[in-house]
């Protein structure tokens, strides 16, 4: 996925903490975001995001970062996560947590609902401003789905997502954090297989469970090798084909799909390894973006400089400058992670 949160959305995110008087900079220095210009060339990582979320809720102790009437305990996110854990299925996980936060605070609400086939897991937050309510809702729907993976131990597949935020940067694209299509809808859930409540979680609880959380969450998002399983290169004019993957792989075409249906499905791997081919051709070659979207099997330059943008939220001259996946200091951010996710379980 690797996709990066832009400016405008860091400024939404910091801005409850920054009317409470927190310092923008301080903030952004604390998070390990360095911004150069001061508008949307400055993209942020999904670990920088994550470490922001932090810092904003440590900084003025409130779980829901200054944006709604009432305030949460950061101390709840560590419990909720193992409220989690000792729960028998995903569905009594996910009630259970509801009741916590209702307990704790009138800010976030958590619903689930089911139909014959689906669950939706609806979020609903209690802001003066509605636009903070609808950015806080979309953190949280992020933060449940932290609880499934990690409730599972494995990313769970979801269908789509709603979200009421109009300028949600993803709309008509993948969410950063779910990896699900977005779009407008009069709620923010996320609707997944209702056959997915009734599954077991690990079980395991660690000393720190939000690192835990966090490092589970970041390999799904910022997985070193976007290949599909690490088997096979690219078919059928750059396309690869599930039956050479899965004889590659020494497994059924049917293993292999399920195998892959806990990250989104063959089409979604299909599209995070044409993106990884087409960000190593940009990156170590001067061929023309012409060039590569034909070797990749794109009717034309505009196809891939659309499937780049939706699949990736760069553009090819961002990936070729290196404004596309900075994780130089990638180590470090996860190190905080590490360190203050620590500190709000202690």
């Amino acid at each position: 996925m690797h996709q990066r949160m832009p400016f405008d959305w860091i400024t939404r995110h910091v801005s409850g903490v920054v009317r409470q008087g927190l310092p923008f900079e301080q903030m952004m220095a604390a998070s390990l975001i360095d911004l150069r210009y001061g508008d949307n060339r400055d993209v942020v990582g999904p670990a920088q995001y994550l470490l922001l979320c932090l810092n904003t809720a440590l900084g003025i102790s409130d779980a829901a970062h200054g944006l709604t009437r009432a305030r949460i305990d950061p101390a709840y996110t560590a419990l909720g996560l193992r409220v989690a854990l000792g729960c028998a299925t995903l569905e009594d996980a996910i009630l259970s947590v509801g009741r916590l936060y209702r307990t704790a605070s009138s800010a976030v609400q958590i619903e689930l609902k089911t139909t014959s086939d689906l669950a939706i897991l609806n979020i609903h937050a209690d802001s003066a401003r509605d636009a903070d309510a609808v950015l806080l809702e979309d953190i949280y729907l992020s933060w449940m789905f932290m609880h499934c993976m990690y409730f599972l131990g494995t990313a769970m597949p979801v269908v789509d997502v709603t979200t009421r935020d109009t300028f949600h940067f993803n709309l008509g694209q993948r969410h950063f954090a779910l990896g699900a299509p977005v779009r407008h809808g009069a709620v923010t859930g996320m609707r997944f297989a209702r056959a997915l409540l009734g599954r077991h979680g690990t079980g395991r609880a660690g000393a720190n469970p939000h690192w835990e959380c966090f490092r589970l969450w970041l390999d799904f998002v910022e997985p070193e090798d976007l290949s599909l399983n690490g088997c096979g290169g690219l078919r059928d004019g750059g396309r690869p084909r599930l039956k050479d993957l899965a004889k590659e792989a020494g497994v059924s075409t049917s293993t292999l799909r399920r195998r892959l249906a806990i990250d989104g499905g063959f089409r979604h791997a299909r599209e995070r390894t044409l993106a990884q081919s087409a960000v190593r051709r940009l990156r170590d070659s001067d061929d023309s973006v012409e060039a590569i979207a034909a070797e990749l099997g794109y009717s034309d330059a505009r196809s891939l400089r659309r499937f780049l943008k939706n699949t990736t939220g760069s553009t090819p001259s961002q990936i070729r400058v290196g404004s596309f996946f900075p994780r130089e200091d990638d180590g470090g951010v996860r190190r905080r992670l590490q360190t203050l996710g620590a500190m709000m379980g202690a």
